[in-house]
């Protein structure tokens, strides 16, 4: 497993806070199952769910193949030098087992009540972005060492840690977050979910594309991640794939794989993280196990 296969796959691990052998059974099924990945969300202003940076370094020390990825790192919690140095430690632990999921902040109102003044949508943009720059500058070493003086981070004379820099991915949404992430980022999790077909999607991709040409990049080194949710895999068809707003709700495995590849190949997706249920709502290492010998081997077959 790689974090350079295509299409990539993720199993999205939120399990509810305590249940730590739970979210330990459920990697190491998706490892064995062929995930590239696992996910869990940052939202630390509640108690109900594992702490991601704790929880993820856990759970990558359990396994040996897999990596995983914080879905997204709630930046305005997490000052960008000492994320950095988070970062660049779990990628020398791990073997490079770790990517980096970033957000500007949403769920403002929630992020105050932990002691953190609120930005303007502008203003945590501009800090979104000064936030790559950091964090790039402060990993890939050994190197020249960083010296940056921005409007919300300052780094003096910090030398960068001598592992590469972990693939940064964005849940940008807006025209200046996606302006930010084709020129500094390496992929994109779009916030509109499991419909890649929308207006949206398209919309945001050539936004981060003109941004990544006007900075001397091939669009093609931002990858586009779709967060699908919790779909159901099914042993029989159902009458439709999509839920009542247009996004992917799941179905039998033909229907997954036509779906998927229909969005590799017709898209231009490059990776999918979703938590696989079975036809009673549950997650089991059943579903898992015959997820990716029915879904995942098919449709990277499909897609070569």
């Amino acid at each position: 497993m790689s974090l350079s296969s295509r299409p990539l796959f993720s199993f999205a691990a939120n399990v509810p806070f305590g249940q730590g052998a739970a979210a330990e059974a459920v990697v190491r099924a998706a490892e064995a199952a062929g995930f590239d990945l696992f996910s869990m969300t940052d939202h630390p202003y509640g108690a109900q769910s594992f702490e991601p940076y704790a929880a993820v370094p856990f759970l990558l020390g359990r396994t040996e193949r897999i990596s995983g990825y914080v879905g997204v790192t709630n930046l305005p919690l997490r000052p960008a030098p000492m994320l950095a140095r988070t970062v660049a430690s779990l990628t020398s632990l791990s073997g490079g087992r770790f990517a980096l999921g970033l957000g500007s902040g949403g769920f403002w109102e929630q992020i105050t009540r932990m002691g953190v003044q609120p930005l303007s949508p502008r203003q945590a943009v501009d800090a979104f972005a000064e936030a790559i720059e950091v964090i790039r500058g402060m990993t890939g070493g050994p190197g020249r060492s960083l010296d940056f003086a921005g409007s919300f981070y300052r780094a003096d004379h910090l030398a960068p840690s001598a592992v590469p820099t972990a693939p940064i991915w964005t849940g940008a949404g807006g025209p200046r977050s996606l302006a930010v992430t084709g020129r500094l980022a390496d992929g994109w999790i779009p916030p509109n979910g499991a419909d890649w077909t929308t207006e949206k999607f398209r919309e945001g991709r050539r936004r981060i594309d003109a941004a990544a040409t006007s900075a001397g990049r091939d669009p093609a080194e931002v990858i586009s991640v779709i967060n699908l949710g919790a779909p159901v895999l099914t042993a029989a068809d159902l009458p439709t794939t999509r839920g009542p707003d247009g996004r992917f709700a799941g179905g039998s495995a033909r229907q997954w794989v036509t779906e998927l590849t229909g969005a590799v190949t017709g898209y231009g997706v490059a990776g999918f993280n979703m938590a696989v249920l079975d036809e009673t709502g549950a997650i089991s290492g059943e579903v898992i196990d015959r997820f990716g010998a029915e879904v995942i081997g098919p449709v990277r077959a499909a897609v070569g």
